[in-house]
């Protein structure tokens, strides 16, 4: 098994914060990526970075177990960051009213399989290159024109915005966790170079960023004149050599328009 992941903030170098975090950990057999919402609340980068850390040893199998780990471990977090923001009753203002989010997609390996579990629009997504079937636990391109599901201490946790599932640990298998903005590029290219044009016809509708960027990718792919492994999958596991190439190949997938701004994060294992 090989593991290879990358992350690059939005606008790099101009911007320096990346609110997105990651977790690597072949001898438990965990990873884990989140993303912080940084357009509500406050300390989204650290809050991510904080549930990433406290991802538990065991799968989450219900929304159930996601809120009684959430509430067991908020506090730490809130007592930290309640003292900062409180040095401005601005600040602390929004801190109290409106908390910090976060996404949340996790993988276990197990003996029973690959246990992955997503809360809110990151991605888990496994790949055969024998069949070139990609599968991916929450596969609708739709759930990107609306805001996200978000973890937040400040809020409950809602059973439409959890999705778990196992899937077997066959050899040649390979998964990817990507926060959303990477993995809506994933589930978008391969739509189109199979020629499934459905969602992506209806997105493109739309009269906004996502909606341009739906119509870049049916203009961009030809279906059957390429594999999704050759111009997709491979670019991708070729780009996570290092901080370096995967910043250049965001800024060229962007440049192409095939790619919103944001931050991206990648964790991709090949079996």
């Amino acid at each position: 098994m090989t593991t290879r992941y990358a992350s690059v903030g939005k606008e790099f170098p101009f911007f320096a914060e990346n609110e997105d975090a990651w977790r690597v950990d072949p001898d438990t057999g965990i990873w884990s990526v989140a993303d912080g919402a940084g357009g509500t609340g406050l300390y989204a980068g650290e809050w991510a970075r904080f549930l990433v850390e406290q991802v538990p040893a065991e799968p989450f199998k219900t929304v159930e177990e996601v809120t009684e780990w959430l509430s067991n471990h908020w506090g730490r977090f809130f007592d930290k960051y309640q003292a900062r923001a409180a040095v401005n009753y601005l600040t602390e203002l929004k801190f109290m009213s409106e908390g910090s989010g976060a996404t949340l997609a996790t993988l276990h390996r197990r003996a029973s399989g690959l246990h992955w579990s997503v809360y809110g629009d990151a991605l888990v997504l496994c790949f055969n290159p024998a069949t070139s079937q990609l599968m991916a636990s929450n596969p609708a391109l739709s759930q990107f024109a609306e805001a996200p599901y978000l973890l937040n201490w400040q809020f409950p946790c809602v059973a439409a915005g959890f999705r778990n599932g196992c899937w077997p640990s066959d050899p040649g298998l390979q998964l990817t966790l990507c926060t959303d903005t990477l993995g809506q590029y994933l589930l978008m290219a391969y739509q189109a170079l199979q020629g499934d044009h459905r969602e992506l016809a209806a997105l493109s509708q739309l009269p906004t960023a996502l909606g341009n960027r739906a119509s870049a990718h049916q203009r961009f792919w030809q279906p059957g004149a390429g594999s999704f492994l050759a111009q997709v999958w491979e670019p991708l596991w070729q780009a996570l050599a290092s901080p370096d190439t995967f910043l250049h190949y965001t800024q060229s997938l962007r440049a192409n328009e095939l790619l919103g701004v944001d931050d991206y994060t990648c964790i991709l294992i090949a079996y």
